[in-house]
C-alpha cells in the first residue's frame, strides 16, 4: 500500500530535477582537467629529477612548485568533489610516496563541501524508495545536517515516529566516481616506477573503497557486523555503540538509521564530576577502532571526530560506515605479529612479521630490521603528540626514505593501505582531542590483550618489558 501524506519542513519541496548528475560534456571537462593535473605532475618529477643534480637551489625552487600544484590539486577536488577528496585525503598520509610539501597541502583537505540541492536529493529518494519524501516520511528537513563528497544526510520522522539519519547518495555521483577513479590509474601507473610502493596495489585497494562508499546495503551490513563484533566486548558494549540500520526504508542510493542525539567528539564539554573526561572519550575510541582492526580484521576506516557522537548518557556512537575494509586472516596474523613487534620493540619480530604478511622477500629483511630500528629509536619511540610537535621530523623521514629506497621487494598486502589509514586519523584524533596520550597509553594494555594468540614463546616475557618501558617512557 502506498504511504500516506507526510511533510517536508520548511519551503515547499522544489519541482523534481529530469537530468540525475553530470552530463557527459561536464564528465568529459572533469577528465580534460584532472589529465592536466597529471601532466603537471610530470613536469614536477622532470624537475625533481633535474634538482638532485643542481644543488640545493633549484631544490629550493622545486619545493615552491610542488606547494603550488598541491594547491591546485585541493582547489579542484573542492570544486569538483567525487572520489577526488577521498584520493587526496589518502594521498596525504603517504609521507613515503609523496613529497613533504604535497602532504602536506592534502592534509588541509576535508570531506566538507556544499550541499547538493534539495531538488536532487528528492529526486534521488523518489527515485529509491518509490515516492516522494512528503509521502514516505512524516518529517524530513530540507536542510541538511552534513554534507560530503559523495552523498548528504538529512533529518527525518518516519510515519511510525522513529527518528532518523537519512543519508542520500548524490544523482550520478557514480560516473563521476568512474572518472576520478580512472585518471587516478593513469596517475598511479605512469609514476608506479618512481616510488617503493607497488601504486596499482594501492589503487585497487581506494577503487575498492570508494566503490564501497556508493553502496548503501553493503554501508548497512558493515554497521550491523561491526556492532555485533564490539558487542563481544563488555567493556566497550557500555561504553560505545552503532546507532541501529532501518532496512525498510533503507535502498543502495538511501540509507536510514538511527538518528543519535549528541555532540561530535571534538566539541563535547565534559561538565565537573558527571561526565567522562576528553581523554577518555578519546581512550575509548581508539580502543573501538584497534579492537575492530586487530581482533576483528573488519574495521571503519574513518575515525575522524565527526564520525564520532558523544551521547548525553556518555556513551560514544560510531557513526557513517561507507569505508570499510577487511583484512584476510593471514594477512591480520602478520599484522597482529607487526603490532606486538612495535609494543615490545622487536625489530627481529617486525621483520618476520612483514615477511610472513607477503610484504617483502626473504632477501630485504635485513633493511626491515634496519626501518624497524630506525623507528623503535628513543629519540622517536612512543611519543605524544605534544612532543612530536616539537621534533625535527625531517632527518627521520629523510633516513626512512632512503632505507625504503633499498628494499627490492615490497608489497602492500590487500587491506593494510586502508588499515595504515585508519590508524592515521585515529592517530590524528589523539593529536587533536588528547595531545598528552602516548601511544602505549592506548596500545599496551589493550593490545598486547587480545593479541595473545600471536605471541609464540617467550611473548609473555615481551609483554612484560613492553609493560615496564611503558611505565618508564
Amino acid at each position: 500500500m502506498r504511504p500516506g501524506p507526510g511533510r517536508v519542513s520548511g519551503p515547499a519541496a522544489p519541482p523534481r530535477s529530469r537530468r540525475l548528475g553530470p552530463s557527459p560534456f561536464a564528465l568529459a571537462y572533469r577528465a580534460l582537467v584532472l589529465g592536466g593535473l597529471i601532466a603537471r605532475a610530470g613536469g614536477l618529477y622532470l624537475r625533481h629529477a633535474l634538482a638532485g643534480r643542481l644543488g640545493w637551489q633549484a631544490a629550493r625552487v622545486e619545493a615552491e612548485h610542488w606547494v603550488r600544484f598541491a594547491r591546485r590539486f585541493v582547489a579542484v577536488a573542492t570544486r569538483f568533489r567525487g572520489a577526488l577528496i577521498k584520493l587526496g585525503q589518502v594521498g596525504s598520509l603517504r609521507v613515503e610516496v609523496l613529497p613533504d610539501e604535497v602532504t602536506a597541502e592534502l592534509a588541509s583537505l576535508r570531506d566538507r563541501v556544499a550541499p547538493h540541492a534539495f531538488a536532487e536529493i528528492a529526486a534521488q529518494i523518489e527515485r529509491e524508495l518509490g515516492a516522494p519524501p512528503e509521502q514516505i516520511f512524516a518529517h524530513f528537513d530540507p536542510q541538511p545536517l552534513a554534507a560530503a563528497s559523495l552523498g548528504q544526510v538529512h533529518t527525518a520522522t518516519a510515519l511510525d515516529g522513529r527518528e532518523l539519519a537519512v543519508k542520500v547518495l548524490y544523482p550520478g555521483i557514480e560516473r563521476s566516481v568512474a572518472v576520478d577513479v580512472a585518471m587516478a590509474h593513469v596517475a598511479m601507473w605512469l609514476f608506479d616506477f618512481a616510488v617503493v610502493p607497488d601504486l596499482l596495489q594501492v589503487h585497487r585497494e581506494v577503487r575498492r573503497s570508494v566503490y564501497a562508499e556508493l553502496d548503501y546495503l553493503q554501508e548497512g551490513r558493515a554497521a550491523e557486523e561491526i556492532a555485533h563484533n564490539l558487542a563481544a566486548d563488555p567493556e566497550l558494549a557500555r561504553h560505545v555503540r552503532v546507532p541501529r540500520i532501518h532496512w525498510d526504508l533503507t535502498r543502495r542510493r538511501v540509507l536510514c538509521m538511527e538518528f543519535v542525539h549528541g555532540v561530535k567528539i571534538a566539541d563535547f564539554e565534559p561538565a565537573a564530576g558527571a561526565s567522562p573526561s576528553r581523554d577518555t572519550l578519546v581512550l575509548r575510541a581508539s580502543r573501538a577502532f584497534l579492537h575492530m582492526i586487530f581482533r576483528d580484521g573488519f574495521f571503519h576506516c574513518d575515525p575522524h571526530p565527526g564520525n564520532l557522537i558523544v551521547e548525553p548518557d556518555g556513551r560514544l556512537a560510531i557513526i557513517d560506515f561507507g569505508m570499510h575494509e577487511r583484512l584476510d586472516p593471514a594477512v591480520l596474523a602478520g599484522v597482529r605479529r607487526n603490532v606486538l613487534a612495535s609494543v615490545t620493540r622487536d625489530a627481529d619480530l617486525y621483520a618476520r612479521s612483514l615477511l610472513e604478511m607477503g610484504a617483502v622477500d626473504p632477501a630485504d629483511l635485513s633493511v626491515v630490521r634496519e626501518i624497524a630500528e630506525l623507528s623503535f629509536d628513543p629519540a622517536y619511540y612512543n611519543l605524544t603528540p605534544r612532543e612530536l610537535v616539537d621534533l625535527d621530523l625531517g632527518r627521520f623521514v629523510g633516513e626512512l626514505r632512503g632505507h625504503l629506497n633499498r628494499l627490492r621487494t615490497f608489497r602492500l598486502p590487500v587491506g593494510v593501505v586502508m588499515g595504515s589509514r585508519a590508524l592515521s586519523v585515529l592517530y590524528g584524533l589523539v593529536v587533536e582531542l588528547a595531545p598528552g596520550l602516548r601511544p602505549l597509553d592506548v596500545f599496551g594494555p589493550y593490545a598486547l590483550a587480545f593479541l595473545a594468540d600471536a605471541r609464540g614463546e617467550g611473548a609473555s616475557a615481551a609483554a612484560g618489558a613492553a609493560s615496564e618501558r611503558s611505565e618508564s617512557v
